[in-house]
């Protein structure tokens, strides 16, 4: 089994595996009209340990084989050949919605892999594949989250790719923020890492006028993010603030239960009470130390 590390701010976090008992319950069906390429995957998937793997040189000889028996995964080309990729699709989910498929390509852009990721793929693989990237892609596909329906169908593309990107990057660092104070935190950092990685990767492949669109998008979020508060516990003061004669909008008990913001309570009443900033800090960390 590989032993795949990523260090993040000090943190190393193993990335999620599929075991080998995993893997051997998988049944996989290869779809490309390249025998050359579907030999490739097979020898590929078997030396990862991938116990069950089939074949269709096109989509719609597919469909015929996924009527005849089950499958867990579909790996399958994102080029037409005797019916449009897009189609395939669609009638393979419909035939059983919970297989897990992945789309196939040389060029995800041209190729319209996001608009297939909209109608149901859960990931994607560039070629030409390696040994490393059809495990990652599967791995990726079965346990990462799905792409959220928000982002999904965006008007604007790269505001919500942006926004993907950001806000995974928030989670990452409140929870290895979390992980150093409880142990029990430590277990979530390697889901997070995961979403960063892919929300990062299909940000870069996806984003309109690439890398620099992406970059300008990302600044524009942040921008705007700049001009609200800059914590949780002032967001849910201005919503006080602003209330108006119309119902004061219900705050959410999670929201106000988080240690997120139960930190910012408790920073903040140290601070009013305390004489200097060297104090306000003396009885924040005791505090935390506390209600760890």
């Amino acid at each position: 089994m590989s032993s795949r590390l990523s260090t993040v701010t000090g943190v190393f976090t193993k990335l999620p595996e599929m075991t080998d008992f995993e893997k051997q319950g998988i049944s996989i069906l290869l779809v490309d009209p390249d025998q050359g390429m579907r030999e490739t995957m097979r020898r590929t998937l078997i030396n990862q340990g991938y116990g069950q793997v089939s074949e269709a040189k096109s989509h719609l000889s597919a469909l015929d084989k996924i009527r005849e028996r089950d499958f867990s995964h579909i790996i399958f080309d994102a080029k037409q050949t005797d019916m449009p990729a897009h189609e395939f699709l669609q009638n393979a989910l419909e035939l059983d919605e919970t297989m897990i498929t992945v789309a196939a390509s040389a060029d995800p852009t041209i190729d319209d892999v996001f608009g297939l990721l909209v109608i149901g793929a859960r990931g994607y693989i560039v070629k030409p594949i390696s040994l490393g990237s059809v495990d990652e892609a599967l791995i990726m596909a079965t346990k990462g989250e799905p792409i959220s329906e928000a982002i999904l169908y965006a008007k604007d593309r790269n505001e919500a790719l942006a926004s993907l990107m950001m806000t995974a990057l928030d989670k990452l660092a409140t929870v290895i923020r979390q992980s150093r104070q409880f142990d029990t935190a430590q277990l979530e950092v390697p889901k997070a890492v995961m979403r960063l990685r892919r929300s990062s990767d299909i940000a870069r492949t996806f984003a309109k006028d690439g890398d620099e669109g992406l970059l300008e998008a990302l600044l524009e979020f942040a921008l705007e993010r700049s001009k609200g508060p800059a914590t949780r516990l002032g967001r849910l003061r201005k919503r006080l603030a602003d209330k108006t004669d119309k119902k004061v909008p219900k705050i959410k008990s999670d929201e106000v239960d988080s240690e997120e913001v139960k930190e910012e309570l408790s920073a903040e009443a140290l601070q009013e009470s305390a004489s200097t900033e060297e104090a306000s800090a003396n009885e924040a960390v005791e505090a935390n130390g506390t209600s760890g």
